[in-house]
C-alpha cells in the first residue's frame, strides 16, 4: 500500500485525552490521579484477561475513581481479553502455587502481559481518538515487555496497524514503589489492591506483591492503611527493622 493510501486511515487524536492502563493497584492509581490533577481528560482502561484477582481489582478501581470525584476522569472502561486458552495452567489463572512472600519479583512474570494489554488498549484508543496511553511501570520492573525498546517498537507497530500515532508514556519509570507512595500519600491508598491472592477483598499478606507493598510503605515512612488477612506480626517487624536502619543511617 502506498503512503498516500495510508493517509486515508490516519486517526487524528484529541490532544487533551489520555488513556491509563489501570489495574486498581497502587502504582497505576496514583499515576491516574496525577494525570487527572494535570487537567487531562483521563480514560481508565481495565482489561479483564481471566486472572484470579480481577473481580477484587475492578471493584477497588471503581471505588478509587469514585472517591477522586473528578469530572475529567471517565468511568473505567472494562475490556475483555480472555487468556485462559493459552495460559489456563498459569498460577495467575488457577490461583495455585502463587509466588510467596520471599519469592523473587521475577516470579510475578506473566508472559506477554503488557503486550496483550497494550494491544487491546490500542484499539480502544483508536476508536476514541486517544493518542497516549500511560502505564505505571517502575524501575524494578524487569520484564521483557516492560523495556523502553519494546514500548518504542510497539508505538511504531500501533501506528502502522491502526493509523493512530500512539505514545506510550511511563511517568514512573526510574522510581521505586516507596516513591510512588510518597507521591500519593494524600490519596485514598486504602482503595488500591496489590495482591495476587486476595482473601474476601483483602490483601492476603503472603504473596510477593503484598511483600512489595508492605516493605515499600515501611521504606516510605508512610502509615500503611492496607487491610491484610495475615500480615500483622510480619508487618510490625518490617516497620521496626526499617525504622532502625533509617535511624542508624541518620546517626552516621
Amino acid at each position: 500500500m502506498t503512503g498516500s493510501a495510508l493517509k486515508k486511515y490516519r486517526i487524528v487524536p484529541i490532544k487533551s485525552r489520555v488513556a491509563v492502563l489501570a489495574s486498581g493497584g497502587l502504582d497505576s492509581s496514583v499515576m491516574l490521579a496525577e494525570l487527572a490533577r494535570g487537567g487531562r481528560h483521563v480514560f481508565p482502561i481495565y482489561v479483564r484477561a481471566g486472572v484470579k484477582w480481577e473481580r477484587d481489582e475492578l471493584r477497588i478501581l471503581r471505588r478509587f475513581v469514585e472517591r477522586l470525584g473528578r469530572s475529567n476522569v471517565a468511568p473505567p472502561a472494562v475490556l475483555e481479553l480472555p487468556m485462559s486458552d493459552v495460559a489456563g495452567d498459569h498460577w495467575s489463572v488457577t490461583g495455585k502455587n502463587v509466588p510467596g512472600y520471599r519469592a523473587a519479583i521475577s516470579s510475578n512474570y506473566i508472559a506477554g502481559r503488557n503486550l496483550s494489554l497494550l494491544t487491546k488498549a490500542t484499539i480502544f484508543c483508536a476508536r476514541n481518538r486517544i493518542g497516549e496511553v500511560a502505564m505505571a511501570l517502575l524501575e524494578a520492573n524487569p520484564f521483557p515487555d516492560a523495556r523502553p525498546e519494546f514500548l518504542r517498537a510497539f508505538e511504531k507497530a500501533a501506528e502502522l496497524g491502526t493509523g493512530l500515532p500512539l505514545k506510550i508514556s511511563t511517568p514512573f519509570l526510574g522510581i521505586e514503589k516507596e516513591d510512588v507512595i510518597r507521591k500519593g500519600r494524600a490519596l485514598p491508598l486504602e482503595l488500591t489492591l496489590t495482591c495476587a491472592s486476595p482473601v474476601r477483598g483483602r490483601h492476603c499478606g503472603k504473596c510477593t506483591k503484598c511483600a512489595e507493598r508492605i516493605e515499600a510503605f515501611a521504606r516510605a515512612g508512610v502509615d500503611d492503611p492496607t487491610r491484610y488477612a495475615t500480615a500483622g506480626k510480619r508487618k510490625e517487624k518490617i516497620i521496626a527493622k526499617t525504622r532502625a536502619a533509617r535511624d542508624t543511617k541518620a546517626q552516621r
